[in-house]
């Protein structure tokens, strides 16, 4: 569910500004103009209107285009625009640049959250796999422990099969703190964005107010990653325990009575989660698609620690390039 956070910069918030920034705030109003909105024509020949397809070349122009479209939907090339829109330094343009990529990036939040299951979901389903594994393994050692052919053999097919379903939902989860973990980045800018642009003008409460929706949004997220990052550990140390048995299993089982598959068997219980050398890995629009293991989830989940002081750099004066700003955007 999206947070009721505050429309974006389109040039309606330009009240209770300080008077010394009332300039930046008149030029924001005259800064957006909707595609549908043709501009007014000239009452003298001697200038014309702009095209409205023209590619833009100004800062007010890279804004005006950034917030087009985000209105779109089409937030990447929304945060390019409004990027180089607040690298120009242009000062009348700072606030409300980072005031839309604030909501650009916590709509790229929203959209990366979609690209994998979600955190309930993954959970409950990587728990009802775990205890059907748990009853699976006790199956098993009951089977070791009476030495009956036949028992071996239901406890070793029971077994395998629900490794198979731990496997399925131990990469769902890994899915799902994948997704989280980008979108946890996201967010993070968003956060810096209206905190940076609340910073510039102490007047926005808006910017204020949405940083505040973003950190609670974003302290849930944490959450979920523990979450998941439990729950992948716990499913994934069933599957090992599983596998184990089902090893015994196939030692103590006679080669005529082998059920049909085992030997495939054992290159599944040996294959680890994820692309093997030889094996392509399908590449997203956004780049390569990773798996990650347990451990790697891990690892992604310390690097991704709540820092509710974290700001995006601004540069306050006119004089020099911001220092990470020296390439293009887009």
């Amino acid at each position: 569910m999206r947070p009721q956070m505050t429309t974006r910069w389109n040039g309606s918030h330009a009240r209770s500004t300080k008077r010394a920034s009332a300039p930046a705030f008149a030029l924001a109003v005259a800064l957006f103009l909707p595609a549908a909105v043709a501009l007014p024509a000239t009452i003298t020949n001697t200038t014309t209107a702009a095209p409205e397809n023209a590619p833009p070349s100004k800062p007010r122009e890279f804004f005006n285009a950034g917030t087009r479209e985000l209105s779109a939907g089409k937030l990447r090339e929304a945060e390019a625009y409004l990027e180089t829109a607040l690298a120009s330094q242009n000062e009348r343009l700072q606030t409300p640049a980072l005031y839309n990529l604030g909501h650009v990036r916590f709509e790229q939040g929203i959209e990366e959250l979609k690209k994998g299951p979600s955190c309930q979901s993954a959970v409950t389903a990587s728990r009802a796999a775990e205890q059907q594994g748990d009853e699976a393994l006790q199956a098993a050692e009951a089977a070791l422990e009476s030495n009956d052919v036949q028992k071996m053999v239901a406890a070793y097919l029971q077994g395998r099969g629900k490794r198979r379903e731990l496997k399925a939902a131990q990469e769902a989860v890994l899915k799902a703190l994948k997704a989280h973990g980008v979108t946890l980045a996201k967010w993070q800018r968003a956060s810096g964005d209206f905190k940076s642009a609340s910073e510039l003008d102490t007047t926005q409460a808006d910017a204020r107010q949405n940083a505040e929706v973003v950190d609670r949004r974003i302290a849930q997220l944490v959450d979920s990653l523990c979450q998941l990052k439990q729950q992948c550990s716990s499913c994934s140390g069933m599957c090992n325990k599983l596998g184990d048995k089902l090893k015994q299993l196939k030692g103590r089982i006679p080669g005529s009575q082998m059920p049909p598959g085992a030997g495939q068997d054992d290159e599944d219980e040996e294959q680890p989660l994820g692309p093997q050398p030889g094996q392509k890995e399908v590449a997203s629009k956004e780049g390569r698609e990773l798996t990650l293991s347990p451990e790697q989830a891990g690892w992604l989940l310390e690097g991704y620690r709540l820092d509710s002081e974290r700001r995006l750099p601004m540069v306050q004066g006119n004089t020099a390039e911001p220092k990470d700003r020296s390439r293009k955007t887009w």
